[in-house]
């Protein structure tokens, strides 16, 4: 393949700035079919691009499918999936303007305009990195796509596999692209007769070794559920402060056991999920008042590799029963020490811990008030205007709990879009693996190493490849207040799917951040060679 051409490819789709649910991601169906049709087989054969809508984005959007097929008639046929869109560029500050401009965002650095951590400057001044949003994740998988699509095109003698690529956008927000995407593939499937036997994709290595003695080939993704805790106080006067139960306190209390707590990190065969991370809190009060706020709510990034939505929901619990009784009891010895100081009886409320799941609460307001608010809840969430799905689940707690009949705190448990399956994890004789291990023997005379990986740990469309073990269906809408109309992930399409996956990606260094990377000597020396042989090793 043809090293110049990747980088050009990339050059050209990171000029695009396909910022998640921004006009530019939208315009890059019609860019990468712009590009396509440039490629011999395309510029004959038109009509095996498609573009599709998302289902149920007022906004428009599509999502792209290029087959090629193999000369030699039959249903074989190799995925080659990617998403176009990338995070948005704030933290570049004064540069954002250059950051979807490689080639002079890194002369930018070289100026040293701004400073770089050790590990940046040192790859920046090695010569050996170009810098920008969208180099690495994953803008390289695509335009190693292209060049993939071009070299088969002119050598069609050597193509044994059909080839479909699969570009989507959403990725990086709730990847709505790869949820219709995942439905359509099975029509797509049967209406072109096809039998998908594996997927590629060119997403970079994120974990915490990466760049160590060998590159991985990844086979399994680790899954994504976020737990949402919904604390809803006592409001009391800020004259009477012992007299509530001020929301902030509870979730802080919350916070402070989740962040970083071993009992949500999730391990199997070797591989382990990162800690647990706060992605937002606040509370609810939107204007300056004496009066303490009502609820509080955060939620938090949590990776799973066999963890059931059952299983995450029981260690909620007891974090929020624990912070709830810490929080009590940090109350009464600050009441203590307010008396102490005072000398006299200050007045307060006493409380006890309460905790419930989303669907006890449902339930609850259910039975107080019947058909009245099951009504309610549809119209509400029916005419809601809140687009981000995370709000849009604080928005349906707060309104039923407003029917609930106990007034008392209470801490209220859920998840919050997005969730991703774990998927993956094939058997050691499958044809995916033995292609690895097979591509990692060639691989050493290029003087590389590389090991089989059974779990990426970043949020990915593969997990909408297949799924692994039981989902339980029923729970997660329960668990899921915006499950079914606002959102839901095709289950049993996936299940259908079943496509086995490799995630052969770049060496990059800093996704999601102003120092973003990937390397010119790998990834545009050794890595093509190695791409094109691993698609032969799968057409076999």
């Amino acid at each position: 393949m043809n090293s110049e051409l990747i980088m050009k490819n990339l050059l050209e789709l990171c000029a695009v700035p396909s910022i998640s649910d921004s006009d530019g991601e939208r315009a890059m169906s019609q860019k990468l079919r712009e590009m396509l049709l440039r490629i011999p087989y395309f510029a004959q054969h038109p009509s095996q691009i498609d573009s599709f809508l998302i289902e149920n984005d007022p906004k428009g959007g599509t999502y792209l499918f290029a087959l090629m097929r193999c000369r030699r008639e039959q249903a074989k046929t190799l995925l080659l999936l990617s998403h176009f869109d990338v995070v948005g560029v704030e933290e570049y500050g004064a540069a954002q303007a250059l950051a979807f401009d490689p080639a002079r965002y890194t002369g930018y650095l070289k100026t040293g305009a701004i400073s770089l951590p050790a590990q940046a400057k040192m790859d920046l001044e090695s010569g050996n990195f170009l810098f920008g949003r969208g180099t690495c994740d994953m803008k390289w998988g695509i335009a190693a796509d292209l060049e993939l699509l071009r070299w088969f095109s002119e050598h069609p003698e050597q193509l044994g596999v059909n080839l479909l690529m699969v570009s989507v956008p959403d990725e990086e927000r709730n990847s709505i692209g790869m949820l219709s995407a995942a439905k359509r593939l099975l029509s797509y499937r049967e209406a072109n007769r096809l039998t998908y036997t594996c997927c590629l994709v060119g997403e970079p290595d994120i974990s915490p070794e990466q760049g160590g003695s060998a590159q991985k080939m990844h086979v399994g993704a680790a899954g994504k559920l976020m737990p949402l805790f919904y604390c809803a106080g006592k409001e009391t006067h800020v004259g009477e402060p012992f007299c509530g139960l001020n929301p902030d306190l509870l979730l802080s209390e919350i916070t402070a056991r989740m962040e970083l707590s071993a009992d949500f990190i999730d391990s199997d065969r070797g591989c382990y999920t990162p800690a647990p991370t706060c992605l937002k809190q606040s509370d609810l009060k939107t204007a300056y008042s004496v009066q303490t706020p009502c609820a509080a709510y955060a939620y938090y990034n949590v990776m799973t590799i066999t963890h059931t939505p059952e299983q995450l929901l029981r260690l909620m619990e007891q974090t929020a029963r624990d912070a709830f009784a810490d929080a009590l009891r940090r109350i009464e010895e600050k009441h203590a020490g307010a008396e102490k100081k005072l000398g006299r009886a200050v007045r307060r409320d006493v409380f006890t811990p309460k905790v419930m799941r989303y669907g006890d609460l449902f339930r609850l307001c259910e039975q107080a008030h019947g058909k009245t608010f099951t009504a309610h809840m549809e119209q509400f969430l029916e005419q809601s205007e809140e687009t981000d799905l995370r709000l849009l689940t604080v928005e349906l707690i707060r309104e039923a709990h407003s029917f609930c009949p106990d007034r008392d705190p209470m801490v209220i448990l859920c998840f919050a879009p997005p969730y991703y399956p774990h998927s993956g994890f094939t058997e050691e004789d499958s044809p995916t693996v033995r292609a690895c291990q097979a591509l990692a023997k060639e691989a050493e005379n290029f003087g590389e190493a590389f090991a089989i990986d059974y779990c990426f740990n970043g949020l990915t469309d593969m997990s909408y490849l297949s799924l692994r073990g039981d989902v339980d269906t029923a729970a997660l809408r329960e668990s899921f207040p915006v499950w079914g109309a606002r959102y839901s992930v095709p289950l049993e399409e996936i299940r259908a799917l079943d496509i086995p996956f490799i995630n052969f990606g770049p060496l990059g260094r800093d996704p999601h951040k102003f120092t973003e990377r990937v390397d010119l000597a790998y990834s545009f020396g050794k890595a093509p060679e190695l791409l094109l042989r691993l698609v032969r090793l799968l057409s076999e």
